[in-house]
């Protein structure tokens, strides 16, 4: 077929979505989207917190009881490694199926 210098023109109204890939268009994108916006919402909740152990305000305040800092640098962990847990299985579920 020879080319040909036409220019189609599509009208807003003709087109039902401009992309395919809304939240709006099928339960995956939507689930897709709020699964991954809550893991880096964790994501970020955690790395927040070790940082807020992490500054010397912070060491100075537990300098008196150091179990209490033992104690919530222990959680912190725990909580960092079940959002670790969630994605093994997050992963898999929406970006390899």
């Amino acid at each position: 077929m020879p080319a040909t210098d036409k220019i189609a023109t599509i009208e807003k109204s003709d087109v039902k979505y401009a992309t395919m890939f809304l939240p709006k268009h099928s339960s995956y994108f939507a689930s897709y989207f709020t699964i991954t916006g809550l893991h880096g919402a964790h994501v970020l909740g955690g790395v927040l917190v070790f940082c807020y152990m992490m500054l010397p305000a912070s060491t100075r305040i537990y300098r008196h009881n150091p179990e209490h800092l033992a104690n919530r640098v222990e959680v912190a962990g725990l909580f960092w490694h079940f959002v670790d847990l969630v994605w093994i299985f997050v992963f898999p579920l929406f970006y390899l199926l």
